[in-house]
């Protein structure tokens, strides 16, 4: 009896243990943070580009709005489903009150956007991190250059390459997440900065052919309830031309962009 007891204690403490690990970091390969409450932001609707619209739009006879709506609803709807087995989610869209139209109101109106470079996963090693961090020095050069000056009176910039960053989100009044966060009882916000299908017009002889492809992006950052960055990035896939079918593009697309998020997402 007594070395059951002691055996009971034992699993208790490492139960406990393994609870305030979980408490410290959100790790997606097991269910311990299932006791974390994530709320889960949609797009801006205004911050929407899709060159698939048009082609989506004859084929279904629907609106740009109805097309938007839809891929905002569905990519809030894979991402409760794929955080759900290590977060409580809580999804803003799924909410249909006036409160949840004002917290999602209020949270736009202290965002401001910008574009920062994406954190890439390396090797491990020494010679993997110095050359992770020539190439982020590089970059970050590149982008300081590509800022708009005045020379010889006239407003003169670089066009720069945005390949490896994603638009960022800035909250210009911490408060605000603070009191959603209270009156929401949540830990972390994640926030979808931006949803876009873009198409590659880089080579003009191949814009009219089948095999050109769209690339899919969709942009997050994540924020804690003090309004302090946590972490950011983006997951991409590409897509045919011509696909214009909304319902096989979400089936087909959206599990790699969850499965990308889900490696990327970092909760601190």
């Amino acid at each position: 009896m007594k070395m059951k007891r002691i055996i009971q204690i034992l699993l208790i403490v490492i139960s406990s243990v393994s609870m305030s690990y979980g408490q410290e970091f959100l790790d997606f390969t097991s269910r311990y943070n299932r006791q974390k409450r994530v709320l889960l932001v949609p797009f801006d609707e205004r911050i929407y580009f899709n060159d698939a619209t048009a082609d989506i739009a004859r084929r279904d006879g629907l609106t740009h709005d109805e097309i938007m709506e839809y891929f905002r609803y569905q990519l809030s709807l894979y991402l409760t489903n794929a955080l759900i087995d290590s977060c409580e989610v809580v999804d803003l869209l799924k909410d249909n009150t006036r409160e949840a139209e004002a917290d999602i109101s209020g949270l736009y109106t202290t965002m401001s956007y910008e574009l920062r470079l994406a954190e890439f996963e390396i090797e491990t090693g020494k010679r993997a991190e110095k050359l992770e961090e020539a190439r982020r020095k590089q970059r970050e050069e590149e982008m300081k250059n590509a800022r708009p000056g005045i020379q010889n009176g006239e407003l003169v910039g670089r066009k720069q390459q945005t390949d490896d960053m994603y638009l960022h989100i800035i909250i210009g009044q911490p408060d605000v997440l603070k009191e959603i966060a209270t009156r929401r009882n949540v830990d972390y916000f994640l926030f979808i900065n931006q949803f876009d299908i873009k198409t590659d017009y880089r080579d003009p002889y191949l814009s009219g052919q089948r095999n050109v492809q769209r690339l899919m992006r969709v942009h997050f950052s994540i924020y804690n309830t003090e309004g302090e960055f946590i972490s950011g990035n983006f997951a991409s896939t590409k897509v045919p031309i011509y696909e214009d079918d909304k319902e096989h593009i979400v089936t087909q697309y959206f599990p790699e962009i969850m499965r990308q998020i889900l490696k990327k997402i970092k909760f601190h």
